[in-house]
């Protein structure tokens, strides 16, 4: 048996000073289940990981843990420092944008292009192009989670060897994550009525499938309001808007004190001026967010949607399923924005562990990955998905390869107006949330954990021939 090396920016929570818990984000789901892999051909597992703060060893799931109190503004020296304690081959698990000078004969894994913002300038660009050619000269292969890393390393940088990188995309395990049970929430002539309903709805669907979602007018102010019986007229007033800058926590309200609503256009009319937006006489519908407080993951269009979703649909409730980094500017400004939101009662937040956060997927039925930017092929879509949710994901990194717009789920540009009129879709057609949801299910099958396991069992085993055989695996 021999030592293996894992060398990332995060695994324990460094961000929270709680260093004996893997934090609930996807590059340390991947880094434990990576971890699986290797213990499962006879290996033992080690993880170097960077520290917010002190430096740390602890002991988790079975892993040595190794943390690294480093300076901000030069990750490859805590690389170095890392890869100089490392005890096995070394596998870089993150940072490959970095200039890292590389041990020889390790192993590159990147999680999704995280240099995808377009204000980003075009030097920092051209700089990052530079030190991923560092990477593919350094490391003997890379493992891409998507399709987009593998074509930019093809566009932008040179390497001789077609099979250096190696796409392995991320996976779930669907016999975990299966669709919930059936709930019963009508009375017997409720349920025949809503079955009745439900036909006519797919029927109609079925004949518009080349339909798209409509583009959002402008809406004129002062329209009236009227929330007595469960009818709305929309609040025509711009919508809520966080402020940018976060740290003030300053929300923008409407004339009456409360945050804007959803404009008219965005509702099915009864008739001109009217919509009914009931959701549920039984139950709430539940939106899930499964992701990180953290911009990138687009928690601010997320809230944004959120105002106006729950101002115009009084049977709806959000709930953000995902770790914060608490004293963060964003942190911060989605505490205040939970506790002082008109709507609190229902805005949910849970921190779910891996291993808990199927519950948050059955008692959902709309799914949303609103990335902005830096996604690979993300463990929440994939779940999600498995779980027989419609998923509305931004078209953003390796959830293109996930989300066939229309088919198993709606892909949206990233922001809030498109974002909020997916939503709105879903909401009020229950016939393709079904249908979405179903073909979800068995795009999610491609992707099981098994075959995974499988290709990085194999790409492990060459990995660790060559090293064993170069320099020998010390225990």
């Amino acid at each position: 048996m021999g030592v293996v090396s894992i060398l990332t920016h995060s695994f324990t929570d460094g961000y929270n000073r709680e260093f004996n818990r893997v934090f609930g984000g996807g590059l340390e789901r991947y880094v434990l289940d990576l971890c699986s892999v290797i213990r499962g051909l006879g290996h033992s597992p080690e993880v170097h990981q960077l520290s917010y703060f002190e430096a740390f060893q602890t002991r988790t799931e079975q892993i040595d843990v190794y943390g690294y109190a480093y300076d901000m503004n030069d990750v490859p020296e805590a690389f170095a420092r890392m890869a100089a304690a490392a005890r096995g081959p070394v596998i870089y698990a993150s940072c490959l944008w970095q200039p890292i000078t590389y041990k020889p004969g390790s192993l590159g894994i990147c999680h999704g292009i995280n240099w995808d913002r377009p204000t980003l300038p075009l030097e920092t660009k051209q700089q990052v192009a530079e030190h991923i050619q560092l990477a593919l000269d350094g490391l003997v292969r890379i493992v891409s989670v998507d399709s987009h890393f593998q074509t930019f390393c093809r566009a932008a940088c040179t390497f001789t060897d077609p099979g250096q990188v190696v796409l392995i995309p991320n996976a779930v395990d669907t016999s975990y994550f299966t669709p919930a049970p059936p709930r019963r929430t009508f009375e017997h002539e409720q349920e025949e009525e809503w079955l009745a309903a439900w036909k006519k709805d797919l029927a109609s669907q079925e004949n518009h499938n080349e339909a798209v979602i409509s583009g959002l007018k402008a809406a004129s102010k002062g329209e009236e309001r009227n929330e007595g019986n469960g009818i709305i007229r929309a609040d025509r007033s711009e919508v809520t808007i966080i402020a940018e800058e976060l740290d003030s926590g300053a929300i923008r309200q409407g004339p009456d004190g409360q945050p804007n609503e959803l404009p008219g256009e965005y509702l099915k009319q009864d008739d001109d001026t009217t919509a009914s937006v009931h959701v549920n006489p039984s139950r709430p519908l539940r939106i899930l967010y499964p992701r990180r407080i953290s911009m990138e993951r687009g928690i601010i269009p997320m809230m944004l949607a959120a105002d106006r979703l729950l101002g115009a649909f009084p049977d709806l409730e959000v709930e953000f399923a995902g770790e914060l980094v608490e004293g963060s500017t964003v942190g911060r400004s989605f505490r205040y924005w939970h506790r002082t939101h008109p709507h609190a009662n229902r805005i949910k937040h849970h921190t779910y562990d891996f291993r808990d956060i199927r519950e948050a997927y059955h008692q959902a039925d709309i799914a949303v990955i609103p990335t902005v930017f830096s996604e690979g092929t993300s463990y929440a879509c994939l779940e999600a998905m498995s779980c027989g949710l419609p998923v509305v994901a931004s078209n953003v990194g390796g959830l293109n390869d996930l989300i066939q717009d229309g088919f198993n789920g709606l892909l949206v540009p990233p922001g809030e107006e498109a974002l909020t009129a997916a939503l709105v879709r879903l909401v009020q057609d229950r016939a393709e949330r079904e249908r979405l949801g179903i073909y979800a299910r068995e795009t999610a099958l491609s992707y099981d954990i098994s075959h995974w396991r499988r290709r990085w069992s194999t790409v492990l085993e060459s990995f660790l021939t060559e090293a064993g055989l170069k320099e020998g695996i010390r225990g």
